[in-house]
């Protein structure tokens, strides 16, 4: 590597984990991301795809000290790839907007479960976490990750496996030659397709995305070796997925701004890109006074309709990728939470009536976070709402007390009693010993169909 050489600085950065200084803040929202992120993956103990991949990935009977949430232990890539894919089946699960990665969903999964697998103390996992976060964000900024979604890569699994491996890089003390090697092998497995949205593909991608990076750095820590210089070379990452030689990637400098703390959690289980149109229906909905509507319209960026335009969504998955269906769901007094992504919901002809009146209309000036919507009804009157920034969103964010409730709705049906002091557990997790109590209070949960492994 050269002097210059961006991957030596992101190398450096990594293997500077474990004496950097971390601001109290920074850390704590960290553990927002942990707390969200383990109230999606049980929010999700009954979704049919982790049910699929969690069987499938036991019948491997992989041997090895990480745990799945659901109880029992495996390898660490194995236990990444089946929790991975548990928080985001719900598409509930946080986005660094600037990147439109879902940087969470595999960076937990993977840093959990060598944590397990290793005894890794707590703070070194917030730690390394923040580390992973910090990078992810920053391959995807500057427009990268909604260029690779504009066309057709899924930014998540294309770019955050380089940061699961530095992640798991810094857990497994790797040095500074074995952490290049560790990105290469990483960046060489970047995939996903935005084409698999709506299906069970598309949080499989995550849970991919944390075992593959899981994979790399171990890989590196046993000797192989990837290509070098995988972010900064004229064929790097960026610029082969990207086809795109102007494109120049500056992921040197970690000192300018904390992007954890830009990152967004979501008030819908729905495609963040719906959010603001939800918020403005949501507005709308006192004045409809039951006036039967001619028309709508929803003005919203235009990868809004290319990510989540799709029309007569036939299963609860593409329910979330349906501007018009989440609009609908908006205008007639639902939260837009898991309980709203049903079959029946989906074929209830008075929501599918509504959702069929959306127009959707592009416009470039709109950012990625606001809507406009008009109602026109049929005596001809028009109503408008514009919102500029979506709930959850930079601009107008969840804060602690609004993560909490979201997360005991998600979580109490499940662990009744204990979901408080999980929330405890997670909200001081810098605390030894809070990661094996974690799981100590998700193994075992009646209501899960899962059995794992003793």
């Amino acid at each position: 590597m050269s002097e210059s050489s961006q991957t030596q600085k992101i190398c450096q950065y990594i293997t500077g984990t474990r004496t950097r200084d971390i601001p109290d803040h920074v850390m704590d929202e960290a553990r927002k991301c942990l707390v969200d992120w383990t109230g999606v993956c049980i929010g999700a103990f009954d979704a049919p795809e982790a049910h699929i991949v969690y069987h499938t990935m036991n019948a491997w009977q992989s041997h090895g000290q990480a745990r799945y949430l659901w109880g029992g232990r495996t390898s660490a890539a194995v236990a990444a790839l089946v929790n991975g894919t548990l928080s985001h089946c719900l598409d509930y699960d946080d986005t660094h907007i600037p990147s439109v990665i879902h940087i969470s969903g595999p960076l937990w999964a993977a840093v959990l479960a060598i944590g397990s697998a290793h005894h890794v103390r707590e703070e070194l996992l917030l730690k390394a976490f923040i580390t992973g976060f910090e990078i992810a964000a920053r391959l995807g900024d500057k427009g990268v990750g909604i260029r690779l979604n504009q066309s057709g890569w899924h930014a998540t699994p294309a770019l955050a496996k380089v940061a699961v491996a530095a992640a798991a890089a810094v857990l497994l003390d790797l040095n500074e030659r074995q952490v290049e090697h560790a990105l290469g092998i990483a960046a060489t497995q970047a995939s996903g397709l935005t084409v698999s949205f709506g299906t069970m593909a598309k949080p499989f991608h995550l849970g991919k995305t944390a075992m593959d990076g899981i994979l790399a750095a171990e890989l590196a820590q046993a000797g192989f070796e990837g290509a070098t210089g995988s972010v900064d070379t004229d064929s790097n990452l960026i610029r082969t997925l990207c086809q795109d030689r102007e494109i120049r990637l500056d992921l040197s400098d970690f000192s300018d701004a904390w992007e954890i703390c830009r990152n967004s959690f979501k008030p819908y289980a729905a495609c963040q890109l719906t959010h603001a149109a939800i918020d403005a229906a949501k507005l709308l909905q006192p004045l409809l006074e039951s006036r039967p509507i001619a028309r709508m319209q929803a003005t919203v960026n235009p990868l809004a309709i290319q990510i989540a335009g799709l029309s007569n969504a036939s299963i609860p998955t593409e329910g979330k990728f349906s501007l018009g269906f989440c609009i609908a769901l908006g205008l007639t007094g639902h939260s837009v939470t898991t309980q709203d992504f049903t079959s029946e919901k989906l074929h209830r002809p008075e929501l599918q009536d509504l959702a069929n009146k959306v127009e959707l209309q592009g416009d470039a000036s709109v950012s990625r976070t606001s809507a406009n919507l008009r109602i026109e009804f049929k005596d001809g009157q028009v109503i408008t709402q514009e919102v500029a920034h979506a709930f959850g969103s930079i601009g107008n964010p969840l804060g602690w007390p609004e993560l909490e409730q979201k997360f005991m709705a998600l979580v109490q049906p499940t662990l009744d009693e204990k979901a408080k002091e999980l929330l405890e557990v997670l909200r001081d997790f810098q605390n030894v010993g809070s990661m094996d109590r974690m799981f100590e209070l998700t193994t075992h949960l009646p209501n899960s169909r899962a059995t794992a492994n003793p």
